[in-house]
């Protein structure tokens, strides 16, 4: 199956798109500040058969933002959660076209965002937390890019659980990336802010500090990339399908 056209891939696939334009309500926040987010939405955890989230901790799996929202109604028919399996299976089975596609509709998204004077980004993992340098795609002489490299003016951020995927901020001007809490890395995340990187953390009523940090509201908006980096980024707690215990350790209480 090779890619061709994003109608094509529609055609063949079943699938509306990959990636959207402010594609949820906290996306949709970003017009406020004149700006256009693509955004891809995987199966988290191993919901695909393939793991997406390798640092994840039983807490955040639980009460993973894959059901809340829109996801949070679609408890029956479970349309969502279908469509976004779908795309990671394309992506680990057929990564030349799911590149193929991705590529397009950035490009599209890209242009359209500079016609209406927009300021333009991508966030590769809403759900997920994969390494940009996994979405890559092969030219007919066999070189890889990622795609940090194909669009090198373009800004790019995730979310991530993987302590050493900080390097690649180091690596690619275009990236940034906030480490986020899982319930049991706390180490991990005071790490990262005595090294001058921001830290996402969840809580049920976010504070102006914690353990002696700031914490600024992360709920405003959704680019991180615009925010100081020794910052903790408070996340208010989203209902999703699952109950909460109440000593959860992942929701800051």
């Amino acid at each position: 199956m090779k890619y061709e056209s994003q109608s094509q891939a529609r055609k063949i696939t079943g699938l509306s798109y990959i990636g959207k334009v402010n594609n949820s309500t906290k996306h949709e926040k970003a017009y406020k500040y004149q700006e256009m987010v693509y955004t891809i939405y995987l199966a988290p955890a191993k919901m695909s058969g393939y793991e997406v989230c390798p640092m994840r901790s039983a807490e955040c799996t639980k009460l993973c933002l894959n059901e809340s929202g829109h996801n949070r109604i679609d408890i029956h028919e479970n349309k969502i959660n279908k469509s976004r399996i779908k795309k990671t299976k394309l992506f680990f089975e057929n990564r030349q076209f799911f590149m193929g596609w991705v590529i397009d509709e950035i490009k599209q998204a890209k242009l359209k965002a500079e016609k209406n004077g927009f300021k333009f980004s991508v966030r590769l993992n809403n759900t997920s937390d994969i390494s940009p340098e996994s979405f890559y795609i092969k030219d007919d002489e066999g070189n890889v890019k990622n795609i940090l490299e194909i669009f090198p003016d373009v800004q790019f951020y995730d979310y991530t659980k993987v302590p050493k995927r900080m390097l690649l901020k180091k690596k690619y001007p275009n990236y940034d990336l906030t480490f986020s809490y899982s319930g049991s890395n706390l180490e991990d995340c005071f790490k990262m802010l005595d090294n001058e990187i921001r830290v996402a953390m969840v809580f049920n009523e976010v504070p102006k500090e914690y353990m002696g940090v700031s914490v600024i509201p992360g709920d405003d908006y959704d680019m991180r990339y615009t925010d100081p980096n020794n910052v903790i980024i408070g996340l208010k707690y989203k209902k999703t399908r699952q109950k909460v215990d109440e000593n959860v350790k992942f929701v800051i209480q």
